[in-house]
């Protein structure tokens, strides 16, 4: 990883690319192209490039030829919302190339084959990914994703009133397969934002099926009924329609980037934000639906997302913060088992804790991998530091074995960092207020200037003082 100072550390700096993974396909480098919504939601706000960046970059090294691997096989939805969420970093096009490289020859592998086998999920986004990756959707990989995904997407009859249960489920998505039916509110959400930037003439139907998804209460619910029920709605306190906040921030997600301005979407996406934002706890996290039923950081990075999106700053920034609270960066001084992994972003805060003397196990990287790609995305709205990054000794001379005090301005909230002098050395993290953090360090034996160091993920700052015995 480059390391260098930056005055003030936003959205503006620019980290190298990590390296993609042994073997990965040869690929033209490639700029992200961050969507207009999210570029939007981020003009009027300072925020801090470096733990979205870094936990891009600990991603991109996670990949073996192009591709995210789960035990002995490719995981190819990990691997999609990985290049999904590397897209929104001005870094990783590069990598977005190569993923997209190995994905696009296989996806049939992930899609179906078309015919006994047909997944409207992924066929939805895949076709979501062949846009950010910029290839053309209705030929990639040699598929025509959105023709599939017309064919798993249930038709408007001629005559609703004499079809009622065919209406009913007008727009709906299904999958063909001998496996079952997995298909879901989170499927359908992709389902219409990537039949709406195609232009096809289903995407009207699966957006009001999916808008049947919403709850009064705002809550989108995560389970359709079944198909031969006569009501497709979700209805507040019924069984089925638990309300779901993964489920809604996927709905929110896709119906912004949908670019559907329509009154409908405009209304479901302001109850749908109030309805997260009122979810969302003091400390900024969020708690998964049953049966989860945890705090953790996916369903906190994605509502935290999904509520920058809509421009909700001070919920999109909390959440950011929590998220933050579990990348541990303990480098140099401080260094752990998990300093090689800098960068990464743990699901909860107890993995840390139990990964710091031994590392990630082997059995927990899979979930580490999943936790950090959605993190990419809740980091966006992470908040930047008032203020260079500066350490100033409070004493110009002490003597050896005293404690003095130190203090760091310019860490940016959650931002963790290294406070070092010879001998001695703290864990620090930035105050969600952003002022100054006031430690003290034991200074070493020997007569002569000693020097105290700060140091992040990707900057530094000293100063110095005299050391008498």
């Amino acid at each position: 990883m480059l390391h260098r100072n930056r005055p003030l550390r936003t959205a503006t700096a620019v980290l190298a690319t990590a390296a993609l993974g042994a073997g990965v396909l040869g690929a033209a480098p490639a700029s992200a192209d961050p969507s207009p919504a999210l570029r939007s939601a981020k003009a009027a706000v300072s925020t801090d490039s470096t733990p979205s960046t870094i936990a891009a970059e600990w991603m991109a090294g996670e990949l073996e030829n192009g591709l995210l691997i789960s035990g002995t096989n490719p995981d190819f939805g990990l691997t999609i919302d990985t290049g999904m969420a590397l897209s929104t970093i001005a870094s990783q096009g590069g990598t977005v190339t190569a993923i997209n490289n190995t994905l696009e020859p296989r996806i049939a592998e992930y899609v179906g084959n078309g015919t006994e086998e047909s997944y409207a999920g992924p066929l939805a986004k895949a076709a979501t990914f062949a846009r950010i990756a910029k290839k053309n959707p209705t030929s990639y990989g040699g598929i025509n994703l959105i023709t599939r995904l017309e064919e798993r997407t249930a038709d408007v009859p001629a005559d609703p009133a004499a079809e009622p249960q065919k209406a009913a489920i007008a727009g709906r998505i299904f999958d063909k397969s001998a496996s079952g039916n997995y298909a879901n509110v989170v499927g359908q959400s992709y389902a219409v934002r990537a039949l709406t930037l195609a232009q096809s003439t289903e995407a009207a139907a699966a957006r009001d099926f999916l808008l049947k998804q919403q709850c009064a209460s705002g809550a989108f619910r995560v389970d359709f009924a079944n198909a031969d029920q006569p009501v497709q709605a979700c209805t507040d306190g019924a069984a089925g329609s638990e309300a779901d906040p993964d489920a809604t921030a996927f709905a929110v997600i896709n119906l912004v980037e949908s670019g559907d301005k329509s009154a409908a979407v405009v209304g479901a996406l302001a109850k749908a934000g109030t309805w997260l934002a009122a979810r969302q706890r003091n400390s900024g996290a969020f708690r998964a639906a049953a049966p989860v039923s945890q705090i953790n950081t996916n369903t906190t990075a994605i509502a935290g997302y999904a509520l920058g999106l809509l421009k909700n700053r001070d919920a999109s920034q909390k959440a950011a913060l929590w998220v933050r609270k579990n990348q541990p960066v303990d480098k140099y001084k401080c260094r752990t088992a998990l300093t090689k992994d800098t960068g990464a972003v743990a699901y909860r805060k107890d993995r840390v804790k139990a990964s710091t003397t031994s590392g990630i196990p082997a059995d927990a990287r899979s979930e580490w991998r999943r936790a950090t790609s959605q993190a990419i995305l809740g980091l966006q709205f992470a908040p930047a530091s008032k203020d260079k990054l500066r350490i100033v000794s409070v004493r110009k001379q002490a003597r050896s074995g005293e404690r003095v005090q130190f203090r760091v301005f310019g860490l940016a909230p959650s931002e963790s960092a290294c406070m070092q002098v010879k001998g001695d050395f703290l864990r620090v993290k930035g105050k969600k207020s952003g002022d100054k953090i006031v430690r003290k360090l034991q200074l070493p034996a020997g007569n002569q200037r000693r020097v105290g160091l700060v140091k992040t993920s990707d900057d530094e700052a000293r100063t110095s003082l005299r050391v008498r015995n």
